[in-house]
């Protein structure tokens, strides 16, 4: 459940907030009030704003500002900021509208309150999806939010906007976009692009950024990277972190393939306390699945045999029966490399 912070500095602004219990279904709403607030409210912004995925201040934009502008890093990073004034009227989306949330959560309470909503975003006020929004839907990594921020901006004037996708997703919400197949990147983008007047393409691709680069050149891009490739890693005891990097990075480089595709990692049982693999995952933001091997015995008959790998872990193959249970379809058997083997299934 959402974490959310209500700020209150008026006593008809504290009443105001008891009114957001409505929510509590589904958030976990913690309310202060800056008269009862040992140190007052500016002494918690510093913690909530790291911790919580909401905060919301009834009291005017400006105090909203001075208290988090200290705060503030990035869109991928910031949690969501409303501002509501203590007469109920108006819910402002501050900081945060997309990726945080602010957008559909002012929405949210300007409907319970009973109030206007202020959404400022350019492309929610033309009903147009932001590249960022349509990423974070389909769980799609964003290699570069600067260029989602240009393509997003150009779909704002009206541009003419190429969009190709391996996904089976639904493209992105906008009224002028041209549907490419990936054999136009062949021989046919230019021409496609004075015809069609293109002047940015979205590419859902997890193919490696600097294919997808090199194709679409010269047009401003933003590569969106679904997130459908399972890893299945076998590894010797004791190999490092670093090892285990390298070989996923050149098994991924051996099938151009990017390692923001990545979704799951598997193993098997007996190397659950492996250090190196434990965090290789975490620096990925991934939780690892350990595979009992009665699991793997039972369709290991289906994949390459290793005496050796039978000696020392009980089973003839670890890797590609641990990808294939992650789900998906096998498109690297095997790599090796210093003690660590990857095989990768595709969703």
């Amino acid at each position: 459940m959402k974490k959310i912070a209500v700020y209150s500095f008026t006593e008809k602004g504290n009443l105001l907030g008891e009114k957001l219990s409505d929510l509590e279904d589904d958030f976990i709403i913690d309310h202060f009030y800056n008269a009862k607030t040992a140190g007052g409210i500016r002494s918690l912004i510093s913690d909530d704003f790291k911790n919580r995925d909401a905060l919301i201040f009834i009291s005017s934009t400006g105090i909203a500002v001075r208290m988090i502008k200290d705060y503030i890093k990035d869109k991928t990073q910031d949690p969501a900021v409303l501002v509501i004034d203590d007469m109920g009227r108006f819910v402002i989306s501050l900081l945060s509208g997309h990726l945080g949330g602010a957008n559909a959560l002012t929405e949210r309470i300007a409907k319970a309150l009973g109030a206007v909503s202020v959404i400022t975003t350019a492309s929610d006020g033309r009903n147009i999806e932001a590249v960022d929004l349509f990423a974070q839907k389909n769980n799609y990594a964003i290699l570069s939010m600067e260029d989602a921020k240009i393509i997003t901006s150009l779909m704002v004037d009206g541009k003419s906007i190429g969009f190709c996708s391996e996904d089976k997703a639904a493209p992105i919400n906008y009224p002028n976009l041209f549907i490419l197949q990936e054999k136009d990147f062949n021989s046919h983008l230019k021409a496609l692009t004075e015809e069609k007047k293109l002047e940015g393409l979205i590419i859902v691709s997890n193919k490696k950024r600097e294919t997808v680069s090199a194709l679409s050149r010269p047009l401003p891009i933003v590569h969106l990277v679904p997130k459908n490739l399972n890893l299945g890693i076998g590894l010797k005891k004791g190999v490092d972190k670093e090892t285990v990097a390298e070989a996923v990075k050149k098994a991924l480089d051996s099938i151009n393939k990017d390692l923001m595709a990545v979704k799951a990692i598997a193993s098997i049982d007996l190397k659950q306390n492996e250090k190196g693999l434990l965090e290789f995952a975490k620096e990925l933001k991934i939780s690892p699945v350990f595979v009992p091997k009665s699991q793997i015995e039972k369709i290991e008959d289906n994949f390459e045999k290793s005496e050796f790998v039978k000696k020392t872990v009980g089973v003839y193959n670890v890797s590609a029966p641990s990808a294939f249970l992650l789900g998906g379809k096998i498109i690297l058997d095997k790599f090796k490399h210093e003690g660590v083997t990857v095989s990768v299934a595709e969703e």
